[in-house]
């Protein structure tokens, strides 16, 4: 797997390094996405999934958004400098614990070409750069434990998951089967057991997180900015980066991620696909 460039450091400023509560798991929850741009729901989802987590055997002690590659292929998608500058202004005026990891960004094949990299391979490295390297989290007896790395995902890319022609079946077996997920309800968009029903055989590494009714989405807020209406679901100090640097200006052509009814693609809650081709 090759390296970003020089200068590339893990992020883990705001990682818990020791647990508060004695015999629960420390749990780091993973955002993966273009966050082209972030919404006010990618933020949200952070809030809700750890108040969830509070009720459950886990101990949140770090959460992580990932943003994409530019080579995604996807025409909505403004570079990479800008996304992560438009997920640090989200994480701030939402006072998030989140942190981005732009390792995804930065790699780069020996050509020195960005390179896609694979939801499962992040999931990975994640784990890899937290208990490996890190060295895990501390327990209140002084001991270390490895630190549970799960994604963070909404039910709408879920209901995905159980489609060979959208996900490697390969990858759901590591997504869900090894490391498991935190799928937040999204009651607008789809029912919450049409998407869990067929990833049955991952029940006990699936938690759902209740949420309330919305229609936010980054191509929404795309829209409405082409549109020149005020994008709401945004962080207002994201709104006003787009506005400053014209993003999203333009009608992009069709992204191959949006289905021919031209409904929104999933990249709100983790937009980046692992599709066939790119097995």
């Amino acid at each position: 797997m090759s390296e970003p460039y020089h200068g590339y450091s893990f992020p883990h400023n705001r990682l818990k390094r020791r647990l508060t509560h004695p015999n629960k798991t420390p749990l780091v929850l993973v955002s993966c996405g273009s966050f082209s741009p972030p919404t006010s729901l990618h933020m949200s989802m952070f809030s809700v999934a750890e108040s969830y987590a509070e009720r459950t055997g886990f101990e949140l002690v770090g959460s992580y958004m990932s943003p994409c590659s530019d080579t995604y292929g996807k025409s909505s998608l403004v570079p990479a400098h800008h996304r992560i500058n438009m997920c640090r202004l989200a994480i701030e005026q939402t006072n998030s614990n989140a942190m981005i990891d732009d390792w995804e960004t930065l790699r780069r094949d020996e050509a020195g070409r960005p390179v896609y990299t694979r939801t499962a391979d992040v999931l990975k490295r994640l784990d890899e750069q937290l208990n490996d390297v890190l060295g895990g989290i501390q327990t209140l007896d002084g001991t270390f434990v490895r630190a549970r790395v799960m994604l963070l995902i909404g039910a709408d890319l879920a209901l995905t998951m159980s489609d060979p022609k959208v996900w490697a079946p390969a990858d759901i077996d590591v997504l869900l089967g090894y490391y498991g997920a935190f799928i937040v309800e999204r009651p607008a968009l789809c029912a919450t057991q049409d998407a869990i029903q067929p990833l049955k055989k991952y029940h006990d590494n699936i938690m759902v997180v209740p949420s309330f009714q919305n229609d936010v989405s980054s191509t929404k807020a795309r829209a409405q900015i082409r549109n020149g209406e005020v994008a709401q679901d945004l962080p207002r100090s994201v709104y006003d980066y787009i506005k400053l640097h014209h993003l999203y200006q333009s009608a992009p052509s069709k992204d191959r991620h949006v289905d021919k009814n031209g409904k929104p693609d999933l990249e709100m809650v983790s937009p980046r696909l692992p599709v066939a081709s790119h097995r």
